[in-house]
């Protein structure tokens, strides 16, 4: 039986109970019950981490906000282009060669790895070594699938093996890079994660505080969209006399088409009947609730389109906690990166594809080049290694000798002040090409005799 209008109108004012755009819905099986992922007291259980991860991923599909959230954090950590390089030549040919073999193509995986590392604020990497030639291929597990972690027993903070759940039987487990057992398995996993509070061993996602109100929002537009609509709909009501009620009610079964033209004497009359939500009255409500979301993200307004009353004055200074917290994010996505590479590397050793080197910092041999945050930066840097060089050099004045000790330092500094640092290496090559290579000492100017005509004989 076909629905009528005013069924279909108290569908539209309903939306059917809950709406498919604000429900999120989690995955749950049918195991005997949930266990921690560690003993720790600030982990969650295995099925709220599940339900965070499935949450976050629905809204991620489904919520536009949501969506830039994300997307503005890779925007910024990712951005155009990220380099590694080495100045150690075997190691800069395993770089070269992992970071572009056909199987790993990390540059096409950096913003995918960043995506995730927001959305569920875990990353599982999974290491695959070929025996042929030592190469790791990367690959990756869902934060979802992670069953338990295992860690030391004297050390939380140790993780030696990860259990992963499968679709039937016992869990696989993956041996940890860290773990002694590595050398001897073909595949380990490492782990990173973000958000991640002390005591616990599984991170959180950016948008994970703010899926509540993500939520309602959605729901009030929604509740919003459906008010509008009621707005723009309306009912005749048609007044005639009684003895033709009857009559009347056959000859309007079916409501007349736009445009139609109707005849009618005195006796009838015809009034249009809209409703008034006073829907305009929640605007204020929608506000807060977006300032809750905003707060959630640490992103202004302006940057996801609204500007509102925000001028330059007040958008300027409310980017700078929030490039500090990108700024923050891309060094760790950095050293997520260089940590990847070098047990890569370490493996390739293990198997006797790749001659040992002594790694002792990672960014002394794994030199990374990405994306500035805030333009302006580069500025302040160029102001700040100018006045560390000169004040450098009026402390080196200030000795009763010259002191290469310090002078290295003054090069370490001031390189890294500039935002390029070097590795040791390089650092020393150039301290001992200026030793062997001395400056010329300026010859004395003769003094020039200075000849005041004799206009200036007295």
């Amino acid at each position: 039986m076909a629905e009528t209008i005013r069924q279909r109108f108290g569908h539209w004012i309903t939306g059917n109970g809950k709406s498919e755009l604000a429900q999120i819905s989690v995955r749950v099986d049918d195991s005997s019950g949930w266990t921690r992922l560690a003993p720790q007291t600030h982990d969650y259980d295995a099925g709220t981490v599940q339900e965070h991860y499935s949450d976050s991923l629905e809204a991620w599909r489904k919520n536009p906000i949501a969506w830039r959230i994300v997307a503005i954090t890779t925007d910024y950590v990712v951005g155009d282009r990220v380099t590694i390089s080495s100045p150690k030549r075997d190691l800069q040919r395993f770089i070269t060669n992992f970071w572009h073999h056909s199987q790993n193509r990390m540059e096409l995986r950096l913003a995918a790895m960043s995506d995730e590392l927001s959305r569920a604020g875990d990353l599982f990497v999974t290491l695959h070594r070929n025996p042929l030639d030592g190469m790791s291929y990367v690959r990756f597990v869902t934060k979802d699938r992670i069953e338990r972690i295992e860690t030391s027993e004297n050390d939380w903070e140790h993780e030696i093996a990860y259990y992963e759940t499968q679709e039937t039987g016992e869990a696989r487990k993956w041996i940890s890079a860290t773990s002694e057992l590595a050398s001897s398995v073909d595949a380990v996993m490492l782990h990173y994660s973000v958000n991640r509070p002390l005591g616990a061993l599984m991170g959180e996602g950016d948008i994970t505080s703010m899926l509540p109100w993500l939520q309602r929002y959605s729901r009030m537009l929604e509740d919003r969209v459906r008010l509008n609509w009621a707005l723009r709909s309306f009912l005749w009501v048609v007044t005639v006399p009684s003895t033709k009620i009857r009559e009347k009610q056959e000859q309007y079964r079916t409501p007349p088409d736009t445009g139609s033209i109707i005849v009618k004497d005195e006796s009838e009359t015809w009034e249009a009947v809209t409703p008034n939500m006073q829907a305009s009255d929640a605007q204020h409500d929608l506000k807060a609730v977006r300032g809750m979301i905003d707060a959630g993200s640490g992103y202004p307004p302006h940057w996801r389109g609204e500007a509102a009353d925000a001028n330059l004055a007040t958008a300027t200074a409310m980017q700078g906690p929030t490039e500090r917290h990108l700024l923050r994010r891309q060094k760790y996505f950095n050293f997520m990166l260089q940590d990847i590479l070098y047990h890569s590397y370490q493996r390739a050793v293990e198997a006797g594809k790749a001659r040992r080197i002594n790694i002792d910092d990672y960014e002394d041999v794994f030199i990374v080049q990405a994306p500035d945050i805030s333009r302006s930066d580069n500025e302040s840097l160029a102001r700040a290694t100018k006045d560390l060089a000169a004040a450098f050099t009026e402390l080196q004045a200030q000795l009763s000798g010259s002191s290469s000790t310090l002078q290295k330092l003054m090069l370490k500094i001031v390189m890294r002040f500039a935002g390029e640092p070097q590795a040791e290496e390089l650092l020393a090559k150039i301290l001992q090409e200026a030793k062997e290579n001395p400056r010329p000492k300026p010859e004395p100017k003769e003094r020039e005799e200075k000849d005041d005509g004799p206009d200036s004989e007295r």
